[in-house]
């Protein structure tokens, strides 16, 4: 198991130096990002195919995330909900969030529902490829710090990038100051759901639900810090866990906004309501939540590699 100290201080350290050149771009890291990811879930199903015993598994696996994805979705709409109800107690607060939500055009939504889920499709075909070659052995073991390797350089990307964002500060010029409390609330009824699922299922540690619960729907990067930290079968939970939550977040947002609210919309997507997940609720929420939707995914998706490692140390 690599050391989480190693696997904090490139992070942090990659941040650092991102913040302290934010004037210069790196050109391709974004693609490198991608290939990085792609080549670490295939390494991931390529040990989960390898294990005879995992693969025997997998209908437990799969009940474990999708009652997971359940409870941290209760967690997170329930109080959510409260909060829009305590927000918009007048026709007038619901008028100064809609003006100043809209971003006049700084933050456009160009992407499709179809376009997020070819993504989600893409890295689940690298994975399930990799199960197939680890059950068929047609693809001999890699070294055992091959993807330790890997995901430090992942790392150091993601580093990079973190200390770029500059998105946080523009959304928060047009954010009403009452939904900074967004982002506390998915963190905390995650963690929520978590607790109340390791009451439910045993077999798992507490700090395993809340590694895996603090992926946020951030499936690539969570699923693979969990497998080193941990072990595959966590990892693999971590995985369908944060894919089910990013595609409840797509498939059941006009339900969720209707019940709800639109903060619960938006808490329910975590770290992907500032990307993957955007395009829908801008659709079914209204461009007045975008600013909202953005910043709340960016704070939470800087918090995953952090938080997963904390609570996979306990």
């Amino acid at each position: 198991m690599p050391c989480m100290f190693i696997v904090l201080s490139v992070l942090w350290g990659s941040a650092v130096l991102g913040y302290l050149f934010r004037n210069r771009t790196l050109p391709g890291i974004g693609r490198l990002m991608t290939c990085c990811v792609w080549l670490l879930l295939f390494l991931m199903g390529l040990e989960v195919g390898g294990n005879h015993a995992l693969m025997q598994a997998w209908s437990r696996l799969g009940t474990e995330a999708a009652l997971l994805t359940v409870c941290t979705t209760l967690g997170c709409v329930l109080p959510s909900a409260w909060l829009w109800k305590r927000i918009r107690r007048t026709a007038s607060d619901a008028g100064r969030i809609a003006d100043a939500g809209s971003p006049s055009g700084t933050l456009p939504v160009k992407s499709s529902l179809g376009a997020q889920l070819t993504g989600s499709i893409i890295i689940a075909g690298f994975f399930l490829s990799g199960c197939a070659a680890g059950v068929s052995r047609s693809v001999p073991a890699p070294p055992s710090a091959a993807s330790f390797w890997v995901l430090g350089l992942l790392l150091a990307c993601v580093g990079w990038s973190i200390g770029h964002q500059s998105e946080i500060r523009r959304s928060l010029r047009h954010l009403d100051k009452r939904m900074v409390v967004l982002p506390l609330i998915t963190l905390f009824g995650t963690w929520a759901g978590a607790l109340l699922t390791a009451c439910l299922l045993d077999g798992r540690s507490l700090s395993d639900w809340l590694a895996i619960g603090s992926g946020f729907g951030y499936y690539s990067l969570s699923s693979i810090l969990i497998t080193e930290a941990r072990n595959a079968e966590t990892g693999t939970v971590a995985l369908l866990y944060n894919l089910l939550r990013e595609l409840t977040a797509l498939l059941c947002a006009p339900w969720f906004c209707r019940y709800f609210g639109p903060l619960a919309t938006i808490s329910v997507g975590g770290a992907t309501s500032g990307d993957t997940t955007l395009p829908v609720i801008s659709r079914v929420c209204g461009p007045a939540f975008v600013s909202v939707s953005v910043f709340h995914g960016l704070l939470v998706d800087l918090t995953v590699p952090f938080l997963v490692s904390f609570f996979c140390t306990l």
